[in-house]
């Protein structure tokens, strides 16, 4: 699980940068998250990660204005 946490950090980092208080509350949360996509059954690496990188978009860069979730 270290392992994809550290991928997707890794892979969220080079498009946008982190400082390193913000890369300890990420990894946190997307551990967090990761956990319990895989207790639902989620274990497909490239999955995770995509679901990963999502999660960390929406959490620094705020939701998608052309999903109104309507």
């Amino acid at each position: 699980m270290n392992d994809l946490v550290d991928r997707i950090l890794t892979s969220y980092q080079l498009a946008r940068a982190l400082d390193s208080e913000l890369v300890a509350d990420s990894r946190q949360k997307i551990t967090g998250y990761m956990e319990s996509l895989a207790a639902a059954g989620q274990r497909d690496a490239k999955q995770l990660t995509v679901y990963g990188l999502a999660y960390l978009k929406e959490l620094h860069e705020g939701r998608d204005p052309r999903f109104t979730g309507c």
